[in-house]
């Protein structure tokens, strides 16, 4: 006679695996998100990098490139209109061909910016400013929508003493916002505790990986 297992026998064991997936799914899941974050910031890294290296084979330097930034209006406040013409004609002029999106949005009224959405479900908003103010965002309109957690801030400079300002050299044109010259990881990842803006810079340290010191839940 063949013996089988018995009803309890059963409900423990199943008891049991459901334990162990309440425990381990959660991690595995944060896990794969914090992956996916990483790989998308260093391809959209990588994709900024290489639009501008192709863009200049046709353009020239890109400190060359011609821009008027942050245009105030007779209040000297943001003049919303101006900034939002400029940013689509500079983006338009040198970036557009050499950048794979998905959709093109731009906000010339409301917004003084360009908004793209990319094939993997990221997506970024351009703004006129000394530089070109990027916010990258991992999942595009999916929460939390907020600066540290799925938000990242970059800067685009085609100007050299705006690049040396922000990006610590005239050499450099594109990299994490950095408006007050941190130069070390140490400094950055206490900026990017106590303003989350600044976060982008600490990734960068870090070739993009969230470390374990990493102080926000993505």
């Amino acid at each position: 006679m063949k013996k089988g297992f018995t009803l309890a026998e059963v409900l423990i064991t199943l008891g049991i695996i459901g334990v162990v997936a309440a425990l381990t799914i959660p991690t595995l899941i944060q896990n794969y998100k914090v992956k996916q974050a990483s790989t998308r910031l260093k391809k959209f890294n990588s994709v900024m990098r290489q639009a501008v290296m192709l863009s200049e084979i046709d353009n020239g330097s890109i400190f060359s490139w011609k821009r008027n930034k942050n245009i105030k209006d007779e209040n000297n406040q943001d003049d919303y209109v101006a900034n939002a013409m400029e940013i689509e004609k500079y983006f338009d002029t040198y970036l557009a061909k050499y950048i794979k999106y998905s959709e093109l949005e731009k906000n010339g009224v409301i917004g003084n910016e360009v908004s793209l959405k990319f094939f993997d479900g990221s997506s970024l908003k351009i703004h006129n400013g000394g530089c070109l103010d990027i916010y990258y965002d991992l999942n595009g309109e999916s929460a939390p929508n907020e600066s540290g957690r799925d938000i990242f801030i970059f800067l685009l400079c085609s100007d050299k003493s705006e690049a040396r300002t922000y990006l610590g050299s005239e050499n450099s044109y594109f990299g994490a916002y950095n408006d007050k010259n941190i130069s070390s990881r140490d400094d950055a990842l206490e900026l990017c505790k106590e303003i989350s803006d600044y976060c982008s810079l600490l990734l960068q340290y870090d070739n993009w990986e969230f470390k374990k010191d990493y102080p926000h839940k993505l």
